[in-house]
């Protein structure tokens, strides 16, 4: 059984009830909003239940939605903002949809398109967004910074005050890279502010550098004093690895051509310096490449897993209906399909790039890819059979379109009803239906939910391959392209690809771009490649696209359905289908470069008359100082 540091969805005030196997004579007597001050800090239990709701409020769950910003809800599908479903907030900028997942619907969200305003999102209504985004983090800052005012005098002993401590300082960080990262610099609020009269505690943006300083500083502050590692019931907070695998990551993005380096505050060699410091340290304390892909969402804190977010059914748990078909499901579908742009980036067995041929190709277009393809993609005709709900129809997963075509401007419809494929969520027979690209997301899954509406998957933020990843990336752009190569391999040798010349595949003649498509296959729905795309400065990548695509896969006029348990492996099932590769969106990706950065919505313009519009946005802060 999991700890009980899982963070429960619906969580309440009543503390008492989540850590009723460690409470003090406190806890056991009154429920945390009970207690005065006093109490608190003289008990480290009562003080780490006052930090978990920090934990609560920030740590990143299942990212749901990739490429459809809003996941399981279908009417947030125009916007750039995402709900997360662990927490029910929402939250800003997480997801726009990229070229990992093809939209439900066809639909582009307007910042895509290029024609969104920065206050764009409140004609529809919804000022509970940018609250969700702005004030809802602001909130646990606050919440951190009453820790870090209180806890130096709290009488309880010195090693969980400095462990309470390095957490708070870990996710204060976290809090501030989270804003700092999307719009550029804002108010650096250090310390617990009062309520009262709002005119005396608004304050005006931050530089960004000031921000990235206070960041860093912080993060190496929290090292220096959080522990090594956490066990039994704790497992799973914030320890010393985590926050330097962290630090790692912040200094990589603002060392990036999006911020550049910021006038030396994060060069590519600071970014290097951390990302081998982290790996050095993981790799003492036992941590490295869970060898088999595909398990590392199913042997849950195992030893590749450096940040994770913990869940356990019945206590806590998350939706994610939309990842299997709607016969084993309830409520959504066609989350996260991927895209066809994501299905071709994946290498083959022997390390060369999937490169069809001809149309026939298309037939086979999952065979002999590397390990990490079938771990992320349930291609039509999978034999899997997830859950007590899917495995009572005893079928596999077939996930064609029965009665299809494609038009003249290459879309695919349903010639039974005359809709667009991308439209449709029908079942064939009772046993499947078509998604958008005839294939579902595969990743990170929780295969034992009856029907995937209490799935309690452990969620990794930070796992090693991402460290070996960020590392790669320093190396190579602080000029130790051969070192680089070095952290690449072992992915690419855990992905089961064979070695060839040596280099598994990897083109060293533009290690730049090798170490970006890398990221791309092996980071795919960890919610990581927006904010890529962005630090990149890569937003001409996603105009070339035109649109994105999906991959439709029709059975043949003249060929019989497929057996519930057919071999889709085998030349007479999958020459059974038709695979065209057809529009994901209706209209072409034009995303403007100003939008690197998003403006501050016009609602917490409203709340602090001294905060100033990025000059990206039509105002006078220049976020890139």
């Amino acid at each position: 059984m999991k700890n009980i540091f899982s963070i429960i969805i619906g969580l309440t005030i009543a503390f008492s009830m989540l850590f009723s196997s460690c409470r003090t004579n406190i806890l056991d007597n009154q429920p945390l909003n009970t207690l005065d001050e006093a109490q608190i800090w003289s008990s480290p239990t009562a003080a780490t239940a006052f930090l978990d709701t920090v934990y609560y409020n920030l740590m990143p769950g299942m990212a749901y939605g990739t490429g459809n910003p809003g996941g399981c809800s279908k009417a947030m599908n125009n916007w750039f903002w995402s709900w997360d479903a662990n927490t029910n907030l929402v939250q800003y900028s997480t997801y726009t949809g990229t070229d990992e997942a093809a939209p439900t619907d066809m639909e582009t969200s307007r910042y895509l398109l290029g024609t969104a305003t920065y206050d764009w999102l409140e004609n529809y209504d919804r000022a509970d967004v940018s609250e969700g985004w702005a004030v809802k983090t602001y909130g646990s800052i606050r919440s951190i910074n009453q820790v870090l005012a209180k806890i130096d005098k709290a009488t309880f002993d010195e090693g969980n005050k400095k462990a309470i401590k390095g957490q708070a300082l870990f996710f204060r960080a976290w809090a501030y890279h989270s804003l700092v990262k999307d719009v550029g610099g804002m108010p650096l609020i250090m310390e617990p502010q009062p309520v009262g009269d709002l005119s005396s505690i608004q304050k005006p943006r931050n530089k960004t550098s000031e921000c990235v300083t206070q960041i860093l500083k912080d993060l190496d502050d929290a090292i220096a004093i959080l522990p090594d590692s956490w066990s039994g019931k704790d497992a799973g907070r914030i320890d010393k690895g985590a926050a330097m695998a962290f630090k790692g990551r912040v200094l990589l993005f603002y060392a990036s051509p999006l911020f550049n380096g910021l006038n030396g505050v994060a060069t590519w060699q600071k970014a290097y310096d951390a990302n081998l410091a982290a790996k050095n340290y993981l790799d003492s304390r036992g941590k490295g490449l869970y060898p088999v892909f595909g398990k590392i969402w199913e042997d849950e804190m195992n030893r590749e897993v450096i940040m994770v977010r913990r869940f356990n059914y019945p206590e806590s748990f998350y939706p994610a209906p939309g990842f299997i078909p709607l016969f084993a499901s309830a409520d959504d579908w066609e989350s996260d399909c991927p895209s066809w742009e994501l299905l071709k980036a994946f290498p083959m067995k022997d390390g060369s790039a999937y490169n069809p041929v001809t149309t026939a190709d298309y037939q086979k277009y999952f065979l002999n890819r590397d390990d990490r393809f079938y771990a992320t993609v349930l291609y039509n005709g999978a034999p899997v059979m997830w859950g007590s709900k899917w495995q009572k129809m005893n079928v596999y997963n077939w996930s064609f379109l029965q009665y299809g075509q494609i038009d003249a401007n290459n879309n695919a419809l349903d010639k039974s009803n005359g809709k667009y494929k991308n439209d449709l969520n029908q079942s064939w027979s009772g046993l499947t239906e078509f998604s958008p690209n005839c294939t579902y997301r595969a990743k990170g899954i929780d295969k034992t939910a009856p029907d995937a509406l209490h799935t309690a998957t452990d969620w990794p933020e930070i796992r090693y391959a991402e460290v070996l990843l960020n590392l790669a990336e320093a190396a190579f752009e602080s000029g130790k392209g051969s070192e680089a190569l070095n952290y690449l391999t072992p992915i690419r040798q855990r992905a089961g690809i064979s070695s060839g010349t040596g280099n598994y595949g990897i083109n060293t003649s533009d290690l730049r771009k090798a170490i970006r498509d890398e990221r791309f296959v092996e980071l795919a729905f960890e919610n990581k490649r927006w904010d890529d795309l962005r630090r990149w400065k890569a937003f001409d990548y996603l105009r070339s696209l035109g649109k994105r695509h999906g991959f439709a896969i029709i059975l043949k006029p003249d060929a019989s359905l497929p057996g519930k348990l057919d071999d889709i492996n085998q030349p007479a099932v999958y020459s059974k289908f038709s695979c065209t590769v057809v529009n994901g969106d209706k209209a072409p990706i034009n995303i403007q470069d100003n939008q690197y950065l998003f403006g501050l919505p016009y609602s917490i313009l409203q709340r602090n008359p001294k905060l100033q519009q990025n000059n990206n946005w039509g105002g006078s802060f220049d976020p890139f100082q």
